[in-house]
């Protein structure tokens, strides 16, 4: 079933050159939104790049981030939407953990997300409202053996109810997507026994799908969950407390 969109808008998605950020960049182009797809690979993510999809090649974390933006938003539809899906799993135990690897974490996995809501919720509220989804992780709950990554992906639900309340009377909505374990560029590489091994902790016995993980996203941009903002769209499939 697909969600009714609003008409000739744009939604931003970063990290968009993995798996889950590809597909989400393709469904929502489906939908009836232009993306713009945000990411620093520059081999993947040309390959997005179509008349619905614009993209930006840039670090998420490079101070020009905004700038850049502002400058692609310039050539777009309004901002509908917003989705915080780029981030990465750096670091060490906490006998090992460099203050380095700490910081490069909340550079990726948070700090953009506050960056960029900063600087779109004026848009979106010029526009009428608008819809946020920060992609965080399950670690965020139940601890890591990476403390770096496990408090950035933390920190992201602190950031999305503190948004929600903030940007609530602008109809602007904030909420958080969990994702369970999910058949990416990075799992493919891992053993079919290991693959079967985890999907053996989800309640349905398998990985999920980019398509999947898209899919909840737009849910969460889309009118069919116009009344919740603050809130936690747990898509692990009951592996959560199995991790």
């Amino acid at each position: 079933m697909q969600t009714p969109q609003p008409k000739n808008q744009t939604v931003i998605v970063t990290g968009a050159a993995g798996g889950m950020g590809r597909a989400c960049c393709q469904y929502f182009s489906q939908l009836g939104w232009q993306v713009l797809a945000i990411d620093r690979n520059q081999e993947r993510l040309p390959a997005l790049a179509s008349a619905t999809i614009t993209t930006l090649n840039i670090d998420i974390a490079d101070a020009k981030l905004i700038s850049a933006l502002h400058d692609k938003l310039a050539t777009l539809p309004p901002v509908w939407g917003l989705v915080n899906l780029a981030g990465i799993s750096q670091g060490d135990s906490i006998e090992q953990l460099t203050d380095e690897d700490w910081q490069r974490s909340f550079d990726v996995n948070v700090t953009p997300a506050y960056r960029l809501t900063q600087a779109v919720a004026p848009l979106m509220q010029k526009n009428g409202g608008g819809s946020i989804v920060n992609v965080s992780s399950p670690v965020g709950y139940i601890g890591a053996r990476k403390p770096s990554y496990a408090a950035s992906k933390a920190a992201l639900h602190g950031l999305t109810v503190s948004c929600a309340r903030n940007l609530g009377e602008h109809q602007i909505r904030v909420n958080l997507l969990l994702p369970g374990t999910t058949i990416t560029e990075m799992t493919k590489d891992w053993s079919q026994e290991r693959q079967d091994a985890i999907a053996q902790e989800s309640l349905l016995k398998r990985l999920c799908t980019p398509q999947e993980i898209a899919e909840g996203i737009a849910f969460l941009l889309g009118e069919h969950s116009r009344y919740m903002s603050g809130s936690v769209l747990d898509m692990t499939c009951g592996s959560m407390w199995g991790h």
